[in-house]
C-alpha cells in the first residue's frame, strides 16, 4: 500500500517533491492553483517541464481540484464558472503528468445530479488519459455525494461515465454515518460498492482522522491521534482485502512534522514500517 501525503506547492510547483522525500511520501496529492479563489496561476511550459523531470517515483500523483467548483450549483453562473475552472484543472494536471484529478461533486437543489453529470459528460472531452475521481462527502448541506449510491448517480448521468473513478475519504465517510471504527462496516462498504459503481471505479483514499462525532456530517479533518476514529479504523482497513491494496494520501492538519508524523503512524497501524 502506497502512503503519502497532501504537500504544498508554495513559492513554485516543485517543493511538493521537496517536502514528499523529508516526509518519505510514495504518493503525493497538490493542489495546481489556490483552492479558494476563482483566477488560477497558470503553469508555464518550463514550469511543466521541470516539474515532470523531477517527478522521481512518486505515484500515483494527484491533483485535488478548486473547492469552489461545484458543478451541481442552481446559480447558473457557479455552474458556468465550475465548468470553466474544472477544465483549468483538467489543463493544468494534464500538464503535469498527474494520475489522477480528484473532484468534489457539489449540490445545491434536486436537480444537482444532472446538472453535475451534464457537466461532467462535457469535462470528460478534455481528460483524455486523465482520470477524474468524484470524492464522496461528508454529507453537509445539500452536497451530493455521502455515499456510493448517489456518487452511481452521477456516473449513470455523465456520458462515458465509467471513465470517472472515485476517490473515499475516511473522514468523510465516518461524518456521513459509516462507523469505520467496526469491522463489519467496512465489509458493508465494500458489499455497497460492488452493488453501485463496482470495485475497479475505487482507486484511491483520503485517510484522515475526524473532528466531528460519527454522523456530525462535518468535514473536519483530526491528526490521527486527535480524532474519533483513530488506531482501530486502520487495523481495519488493513484487515479488508480490497481496500488494503489502494494507494493513500493523507490531508491531515499541521506543518510537515506533525504530517509526517500521522503518515508514519499509519505505516505502523498498517504493518508497513518494517
Amino acid at each position: 500500500m502506497r502512503l503519502g501525503l497532501h504537500v504544498s506547492i508554495a513559492g513554485r510547483l516543485t517543493q511538493a517533491f521537496k517536502e514528499g522525500l523529508e516526509s518519505k511520501s510514495e504518493a503525493l496529492q497538490i493542489f495546481s492553483t489556490s483552492p479558494r479563489m476563482w483566477r488560477s496561476s497558470v503553469v508555464s511550459d518550463q514550469e511543466a517541464e521541470n516539474f515532470r523531470s523531477e517527478r522521481g517515483d512518486f505515484y500515483p500523483l494527484v491533483v485535488h481540484a478548486s473547492y469552489l467548483i461545484n458543478l451541481g450549483s442552481k446559480n447558473e453562473e457557479v455552474r458556468k464558472k465550475s465548468v470553466h475552472a474544472l477544465k483549468e484543472e483538467v489543463e493544468r494536471s494534464k500538464k503535469l503528468g498527474a494520475d489522477y484529478l480528484v473532484l468534489h461533486p457539489g449540490g445545491g437543489h434536486q436537480n444537482a445530479t444532472a446538472f453535475i453529470g451534464e457537466s461532467l459528460s462535457e469535462i470528460l472531452d478534455y481528460a483524455d488519459g486523465l482520470r477524474i475521481l468524484l470524492e464522496n462527502v461528508a454529507g453537509e448541506g445539500t452536497k451530493i455525494g455521502k455515499n456510493f449510491y448517489e456518487l452511481q448517480e452521477i456516473i449513470k448521468r455523465t456520458a462515458n461515465g465509467k471513465r470517472l473513478g472515485i476517490c473515499f475519504d475516511t473522514c468523510h465517510a465516518f461524518a456521513a454515518g459509516y462507523d469505520l471504527r467496526k469491522k463489519e462496516t467496512w465489509q458493508e462498504l465494500q458489499k455497497e460498492i460492488e452493488e453501485t459503481v463496482g470495485l475497479e471505479q475505487v482507486v484511491l483514499l483520503h485517510l484522515n482522522d475526524c473532528k466531528g462525532e460519527l454522523g456530525s456530517r462535518l468535514d473536519r479533518h483530526a491528526n490521527w491521534q486527535d480524532g474519533y476514529l483513530g488506531k482501530v479504523t486502520i487495523e481495519n482497513l488493513r484487515e479488508n482485502s480490497f481496500f488494503s491494496t489502494l494507494p493513500g494520501i493523507l490531508e491531515t492538519p499541521g506543518d510537515l512534522q506533525q504530517r509526517t508524523q500521522d503518515l508514519q503512524l499509519c505505516r505502523e497501524w498498517l504493518g508497513l514500517d518494517g
